[in-house]
């Protein structure tokens, strides 16, 4: 890779084999993990290694927070702290130097209220969904249909998100391809289910997911 600048912006370069130039693209995500009242875990992965930076905003187009992670990798996960209770934060997510995706009205997260405080709530809740099937996007399509421009505050998957037995490729192609855009602006529960079994510790199921420890 070969950083250039112009001032005031940079872009990192990195050519293929045939020269020309390889920009990085979200390959999964983003997706949102483990909300509370003042904090959410953001991730998403790339196709090729970078650094990590999300930035948030309650005006969407001025993202005026931004937390980053040095580390670079395609597995990025960035923790968002010090956010208000029940208020709504655009975001985008993408690297020190390019912005990758977000930034829009798609992209967003609204945080939980503080603990005890009543609230109608909006819960989305699936169990042995994940089998990629015609019926499964008539299920997601008929609830999108049903909630409307209702935010689904809570969604909960049951176990059994991606048959037949968890790989990350049947992740991404009956979970992550299915629930794109719920899953960028909703924060996505899960508990395992014995599909979720590529070994006995679940090791694909636990990297693909943040849970509070």
């Amino acid at each position: 890779g070969v950083q250039t600048c112009a001032l005031p912006i940079c872009f990192d370069l990195e050519f293929s084999a045939s020269g020309t130039v390889a920009a990085p693209v979200v390959t999964r995500g983003p997706y949102l993990q483990s909300g509370g009242p003042n904090e959410v875990t953001v991730r998403w992965r790339t196709d090729i290694a970078t650094d990590s930076r999300v930035c948030v905003g309650t005006v969407q187009g001025t993202l005026g927070t931004c937390v980053s992670d040095a580390t670079v990798t395609t597995e990025h996960v960035v923790r968002v702290a010090g956010l208000s209770a029940d208020t709504r934060y655009y975001y985008s997510v993408g690297s020190s130097t390019a912005t990758l995706a977000g930034n829009d009205a798609n992209h967003f997260v609204l945080t939980a209220p503080p603990a005890g405080t009543a609230k109608p709530t909006r819960i989305w809740v699936l169990g042995d969904a994940g089998l990629g099937t015609t019926a499964q996007q008539q299920v997601r399509d008929a609830y999108s249909t049903f909630t409307g421009a209702r935010h689904t505050d809570l969604w909960l998957m049951l176990g059994d998100n991606a048959y037949n037995t968890g790989t990350d490729a049947e992740y991404q192609a009956k979970m992550f391809d299915i629930y794109p855009a719920m899953m960028r602006k909703s924060v996505y529960w899960s508990t395992r289910g014995n599909h979720e079994a590529t070994d006995a510790s679940g090791s694909v199921y636990y990297d693909i997911h943040t849970f509070p420890t």
